[in-house]
């Protein structure tokens, strides 16, 4: 196990560091017109990072009780909230994109409109084509429906409210998570990378799938470490049934999933422990599917016909930087029922094929730019150009360069209490290279890497 975990390690810090690196480098790239002599200052400030990095994992070595650790975890919370609350006051945010479609719909259906009314031209058949948005849609439309039965308004004071709350929870989760895992001042270290991961605060208004995961991301993972603790089945099914309702709010939550069963494996469990884990998962994702179905009024053989299948994201990202392409959306979107299935992978195979070994190879490069380089999380993108200031990108650095050096740390020590954060993030890092990528795709996961 420990020699397993070792060679682990040293595949996870060379893909890692090459993540940031390629990271720098496409900072690099994009910022030359704009910084003058990028070449030197952006590696240098890099350098500094990684400096200021290995002093602050040094603080693993003062003493602290559980007691004081606490006191000044639960500080931080306090501090962190009050940011949280100021940003969210002041913060002018207005939906767009997806999420505006999403809350477009919701209230259509309170009024008591078509669905589609004031959704794009092209997409009037957005919650057929994007099942993935379902949960979220729930969520919105009972905040609403809440709001509209008491006020007779709509607005998104609740969705913010509870997205507020729940990346403050996510912190809370993350501090109690890392008392659970290491030492005091270990757990120390974790939360100050916590106080400075920027989405805890810039994503206060930004109520999407991203922000909206990360507390149920961090509420499974807390439940699984409880579940280590006490080897109470019951811890279990819960864990696994928050896994399902985190899947259905952001496909890439069921990494964790896989991050568990590959743990679980490797300490020979009982076949009742993978039953405990897999089946209140998929009970929990049905549920909501068919719960999100019979709200929107769609029927199972609609979304067979119209739903996007899976291979469309891959087919996507594999040129280009591997974001979202609009002309590989309207390609699948005219198309009908099984024909997207062959349709996608036969573009996908064209793709492959037109950009040969090393073209695939530059793609790759710049998939992996284009998700680690952003270190604002697109948050200035969203509703605030203040966000995507320097000091925003230089923090973000801070805390990939204390995570680089934790893990190499852990090839020193051969440590396994943080193996399960270790496979989710090499497990992200792998799903972000097949699948579509932004930059934002990271912020649900986050929290987890800041406890390795």
């Amino acid at each position: 196990m420990k020699q397993l975990i070792k060679y682990f390690n040293y595949s996870l810090i060379t893909i890692f560091a090459i993540c940031i690196i390629l990271a720098v480098y496409g900072l690099i790239t994009n910022k030359s017109a704009s910084i003058p002599a990028s070449w030197l200052i952006i590696p240098a400030g890099a350098y500094i990072c990684f400096f200021i990095a290995k002093k602050l994992n040094q603080l693993e070595s003062i003493h602290m009780t559980v007691c004081e650790y606490r006191r000044i975890s639960a500080c931080m919370c306090i501090l962190l909230f009050t940011a949280q609350l100021i940003t969210a006051i002041f913060a002018d945010f207005t939906p767009i994109n997806d999420l505006s479609h999403v809350c477009t719909g919701a209230k259509n259906i309170i009024l008591g409109n078509d669905i589609s009314q004031n959704l794009p031209d092209y997409q009037p058949d957005y919650f057929e084509i994007y099942p993935n948005n379902h949960m979220l849609f729930i969520l919105i439309y009972l905040l609403y429906k809440i709001e509209f039965v008491f006020t007779g308004n709509m607005s998104d004071f609740l969705p913010t409210a509870i997205n507020l709350i729940g990346l403050n929870v996510s912190y809370i989760l993350l501090c109690r998570c890392a008392e659970m895992t290491h030492k005091p001042p270990k757990a120390f270290v974790c939360a100050v990378r916590g106080m400075l991961f920027t989405p805890l605060i810039t994503y206060t208004s930004f109520f999407y799938t991203d922000s909206m995961a990360m507390p149920l991301v961090m509420i499974s993972a807390y439940l699984y470490l409880k579940y280590k603790k006490s080897e109470k089945i019951s811890i279990l099914i819960m864990c696994s049934a928050f896994i399902g309702i985190a899947y259905k709010m952001k496909g890439s939550s069921l990494v964790l999933l896989i991050a568990i069963i590959i743990e679980m494996a490797l300490n020979n469990p009982k076949i009742k422990d993978f039953f405990a884990v897999i089946l209140p998962c998929f009970i929990s994702v049905k549920i909501i599917s068919e719960t999100a179905l019979k709200m929107l009024h769609i029927s199972h053989e609609t979304i067979k016909e119209k739903a996007f299948p899976l291979i469309h994201w891959i087919m996507m990202s594999a040129d280009g930087k591997g974001g979202y392409n609009r002309d590989d959306f309207l390609f699948t979107h005219s198309l009908c029922g099984n024909e997207k299935v062959s349709a996608d992978f036969e573009r996908l195979t064209q793709k492959l094929s037109n950009q040969g070994f090393f073209g695939f190879l530059i793609h790759i490069v710049d998939k992996i730019a284009y998700t680690w380089e952003n270190c604002a999380f697109m948050a200035g993108y969203y509703y605030n150009e203040s966000f995507s200031s320097g000091i925003f990108y230089i923090t973000t650095f801070f805390c990939h360069f204390t995570l680089l050096f934790s893990i190499f740390m852990g090839i020193k020590k051969c440590k396994d209490k943080t193996f399960l954060f270790r496979l989710c993030l090499f497990g992200l890092i792998i799903f972000l290279l097949i699948w579509e990528t932004r930059c934002r795709y990271l912020v649900s996961f986050f929290p987890l890497f800041l406890l390795i």
